[in-house]
């Protein structure tokens, strides 16, 4: 799959692991899925000891903040996320607002403020040559600069790994696209400026002579500049700085138990200290960039929804059906995938790399174009049409909104599978409470329950991040804890049905076994 895709977030294979014959003793986390993670994923279970008179003593972790190096570390990851939430400013104004500006220029008038504007063909004729013309400049620079292949936001945060330069490509690209119309989110971009920042970081404080400079610390010290720097980028457009320091937290840690002896505590997870070092990073960002910013809003309050005692089975079902979302989703990325694939290849054996690059996005400009002039709703990250869709969906009809669920998810992976640089989380979490509103129609689920429910469900079930996928509407909506009890649900399920059950992993060695054939 994907840079961006969800391929890149489960198990790959990692050159210089130790060797297999290695083993870590019972109840530790073993056999993690790299080398490149054992730095900073750490057995979730300590060696059994006797009490010795306090039974506090389980509960106690090892010491982390008892030297100079811990604080030293901590006030430079502080100014890591300042300086992120003051980047984050200018990037996701040129993200959202050009973009806007001439989708409202071009479109029709009132443009998401009228459900009139949202309807099928409701779009203008003009976005298809915009977007052509600017996804093809897009491809132009991919070309100019050399960028082709790159790790994605999720390799980068799994390995602890950047290429400052590449990531000042990436960013440059993820803004280049959006600004174009590709429909993507915004967190590549701004993830791998984050990173950028962390490792550059990391190597003053190992030149500054404040700290230890043995190889071990110094590696340590990277991976965890690096993670904080991506914790600051997310806490920046993020609903809260808990949710970026979630995301960073489980998905770090996604595939560690793949390789491993044990069922039982087989996983690993980030040191304490590094989880400490999140918190500031991401909340100082969030805090610095609402300085000069009006705070977000949410589209309506939903803890002021009355609880539904059925909504633990109702969302069971949900869950199910998010889980085919999802892997409706997934498919798509094959078939996008097999065509542009083709395509490009046919282009590169005559042409050269150079030419397929520019192709194909132009290509994908094209066909997003003509999406989104059919679904205007489509248009962009989704980020900033959420208040848009919530508002004006009970006035659309049924069918426009599965044309537009089948639409984003078509746009996302032409985008993506087209060249174009930008995130995934945005997109599917607008899908998510798109088809939300479709259950809310077709099954009769209330709509405030169907679409908080499947808004988590349907990303949750690709990506093993459950208090993250949780953390996602009951930050964005604000919901009361009662609302939890079924979202919650629905993400177990819907993650169970397609990642539990190993259906998405046989579809991805199937998909892998026809390219190699």
């Amino acid at each position: 799959v994907l840079q961006e895709g969800p391929g890149a977030i489960l198990p790959v294979a990692w050159e210089g692991r130790r060797a297999a014959s290695r083993r870590i003793p019972a109840m530790a986390a073993v056999a993690s899925a790299r080398e490149a993670e054992l730095p900073l994923a750490v057995a979730d279970a300590s060696v059994h000891q006797e009490p010795e008179g306090n039974e506090m003593k389980d509960l106690l972790g090892r010491p982390w903040a008892d030297n100079l190096e811990f604080y030293l570390d901590f006030l430079a990851i502080s100014v890591v996320g300042a300086i992120m939430g003051f980047a984050s400013i200018p990037y996701m104004w040129v993200v959202d607002e050009v973009s806007d500006w001439w989708l409202k220029k071009l479109g029709p008038a009132n443009f998401l403020e009228e459900a009139s504007t949202l309807d099928f063909m409701a779009g203008s004729p003009w976005w298809i040559l915009v977007c052509w013309l600017g996804c093809t400049a897009v491809g132009v620079l991919k070309a100019v600069i050399g960028l082709d292949k790159y790790p994605s936001f999720i390799t980068e945060l799994k390995h602890q790994s950047v290429d400052p330069w590449q990531a000042a490509k990436v960013c440059l690209t993820c803004c280049a696209s959006l600004c174009a119309g590709g429909v993507l989110g915004p967190e590549a971009g701004l993830g791998s400026m984050g990173s950028a920042f962390g490792y550059l970081a990391s190597v003053a404080m190992n030149r500054s002579g404040l700290v230890s400079v043995s190889a071990e610390r110094m590696d340590e010290r990277r991976r965890a500049y690096i993670l904080s720097g991506m914790s600051a980028a997310f806490g920046s457009i993020l609903p809260a700085p808990f949710v970026a320091v979630l995301l960073v937290g489980e998905i770090a840690s996604l595939g560690t138990e793949t390789n491993g002896d044990e069922e039982f505590m087989a996983g690993r997870k980030l040191p304490n200290k590094v989880m400490v070092f999140l918190v500031p990073a991401a909340t100082f960002a969030f805090a610095t960039r609402y300085i000069t910013e009006e705070l977000p809003s949410s589209p309506f309050p939903a803890a002021l929804l009355p609880y539904d005692k059925w909504s633990p089975l109702i969302s069971i079902g949900l869950g199910v059906i998010g889980a085919v979302a999802g892997l409706i989703f997934l498919i798509l990325n094959g078939i996008t995938k097999a065509f542009l694939g083709r395509l490009g290849a046919c282009f590169e054996r005559s042409m050269g790399v150079k030419v397929r690059i520019i192709v194909l996005a132009s290509v994908a400009g094209a066909l997003v174009g003509v999406i989104t002039y059919l679904f205007p709703l489509c248009v962009g990250s989704g980020r900033s049409q959420m208040k848009a869709a919530i508002k004006h969906s009970p006035e659309l009809s049924t069918w426009v909104l599965v044309g537009t669920a089948f639409g984003k998810a078509l746009a996302y992976w032409i985008s993506a599978n087209g060249g174009l640089v930008g995130g995934i989380f945005f997109p599917t979490m607008f899908l998510g409470m798109v088809v939300g509103d479709i259950c809310h129609r077709i099954l009769d689920v209330k709509r405030g329950e169907a679409v908080l429910v499947m808004l988590g469900a349907v990303p949750g079930a690709f990506v093993t991040a459950p208090l993250t996928m949780l953390s996602l509407p009951v930050g964005m909506f604000v919901t009361g804890p009662l609302h939890t009890v079924g979202i919650f649900m629905g993400i177990t399920v819907s993650n169970t049905c397609l990642v539990g059950t190993g259906i998405l992993l046989k579809f991805m060695e199937r998909a892998a076994a026809r390219r190699r054939g």
